[in-house]
């Protein structure tokens, strides 16, 4: 990778400038290789590679989000400040949004359809999942497919060996930790914020697939305002440590940095609608164990399957969609001799709805989320899901405990959402921010809505669409 200093990249023209260096950029950079382009890659923080990472573990550069949080219950927000953001710290779980999740307001009259479908978007997803070499099974059918799985899913757990059997709503993850192809297969520690062998993708052990001679990176640069003329972007305006200011020009600009700081950006630029920074909002989840006459565990990866029999139907009228995940390991042991594996760890995390209380302001020029919970919409999807939890178990089980709401589910969605016209978002079908065609918003804050589903498989092929479109 070429790298540059700010005064360097001061003295170059580019014709592409994309902020962030994770899963928004690169895969948006994807579709402009071989295109003679000039592109600059702006990364707020340092180049930390997989040895240091593992070396430093407990002081990775983990951003602080500053928020006012009235809602009563503690909130956390997960962004990584380093060269590949927070493709470093994900676990890896990629299923898909469903069709249904573009389609909230048609099908079930809750929140607005995206302005683009699943089949638009659907094969940059197989493109994504070959990129990042996902395991997943191709006779799982909730999500229509059209082409296989690059690898076969992992090793079910012994339980998920019989839910599989007895219930077809209950289906292997996806996921980018290896089953085959070029990385490590995965060691089953349970450490996927971390992985000690590499074994899941991330943008710094993939970076051959996105390697151009065009590209270039200026790292240590914090992105602070995208400048425009005549109604377009011109380039944007970064700090730097050494150099202070520095103004570096482009003909287009991306920003893949995550939905805070990009509504922060366009906040401080003076961009786009009223919408800008409205609607912050991720998922919410809770754990819940059971105990169960047989032993458990022993599967091949962290998580190893799904359930979608809280997932879709009318209910979502009411209440929100909820995705079970069966975990694998870091596994919950009962403390009865004899009975050390006769546990199920289930997680339901439930999509939410964008609010417009809950968003990105400017307090002296810094974001400042102002949180004020989660919607009732997604608590009774939970309520839902824990009444509706033993029928899709079918086999003898006891529920021993049920954990309080998570503080995060690490996937933060909106801010800068898509929509037909600018009274309804801030980016167009194409990922361009209303009234300022050479400006592109990348990544989950352009989400129309959230989803039960983890939302990195999505995002990676938005990303491949907008650059296609580029």
């Amino acid at each position: 990778m070429k790298l540059v200093s700010a005064e360097e990249a001061q003295k170059n023209g580019w014709d592409v400038i994309l902020v962030g260096t994770s899963f928004a950029s690169f895969f948006f950079a994807y579709k402009l290789k071989g295109k003679g382009l000039k592109v600059l890659f702006v990364e707020r923080g340092p180049y930390v590679d997989h040895d240091r990472q593992l070396e430093n573990r407990l002081h990775r550069p983990a951003g602080e989000v500053a928020q006012e949080n009235s809602s009563g219950q503690r909130k956390d927000w997960t962004v990584r400040h380093q060269f590949g953001g927070c493709s470093n710290c994900w676990w890896g779980n990629t299923p898909r949004l469903q069709p249904s999740d573009f389609e909230l307001r048609s099908r079930y009259g809750v929140a607005q359809d995206w302005p683009v479908s699943y089949a638009e978007i659907e094969p940059y997803m197989i493109e994504a999942e070959y990129l990042m070499d996902v395991a997943g099974s191709d006779e799982a059918g909730y999500a229509p497919r059209s082409a296989p799985f690059p690898f076969p899913p992992h090793v079910p757990t012994r339980a998920e060996r019989r839910l599989f059997k007895a219930e077809p709503s209950w289906q292997p993850m996806p996921c980018a930790r290896s089953n085959g192809g070029r990385r490590p297969a995965c060691c089953v520690s349970g450490t996927c914020n971390l992985c000690p062998i590499d074994a899941k993708f991330t943008i710094l052990n993939s970076l051959d697939l996105f390697a151009d001679d065009g590209f270039q990176y200026l790292l240590d640069a914090e992105c602070r305002v995208v400048e425009t003329a005549a109604g377009r972007a011109a380039g944007i305006v970064v700090n730097t440590a050494d150099a202070g200011p520095v103004t570096l020009r482009a003909d287009f600009v991306g920003l893949g940095a995550n939905p805070i700081y990009n509504s922060a950006i366009l906040l401080r630029s003076g961009i786009g609608s009223e919408r800008v920074g409205r609607g912050i909002h991720e998922q919410l989840g809770q754990f819940i164990w059971a105990d169960i006459p047989f032993d458990n565990y022993y599967g091949g990866t962290s998580l190893t399957g799904m359930g979608y029999g809280l997932y879709d139907g009318d209910f979502r009228r009411e209440a929100a969609s909820v995705l079970i995940e069966s975990w694998n390991a870091p596994p919950s042991l009962r403390l009865e001799r004899g009975k050390w594996l006769q546990r199920l760890k289930l997680k339901l995390v439930a999509e939410d709805l964008p609010q417009a209380s809950n968003r990105v302001v400017l307090k002296d020029g810094e974001p400042v989320v102002l949180w004020t919970g989660h919607s009732d919409y997604a608590y009774a999807g939970l309520t839902r899901g824990r009444e509706l939890l033993p029928s899709l178990i079918p086999f003898e089980h006891e529920i021993v405990r049920v954990g309080g709401f998570e503080p995060t589910e690490a996937h933060i969605v909106g801010g800068t959402p898509m929509a037909w016209d600018r009274a309804g978002g801030v980016v167009d079908r194409k990922c361009r921010v209303f009234g300022t065609p050479d400006l592109a918003c990348l990544g989950a804050g352009v989400f129309t809505t959230g989803s039960a589903a983890n939302p990195t498989l999505t995002l990676a092929a938005l990303s491949l669409y907008a650059g296609e479109l580029l």
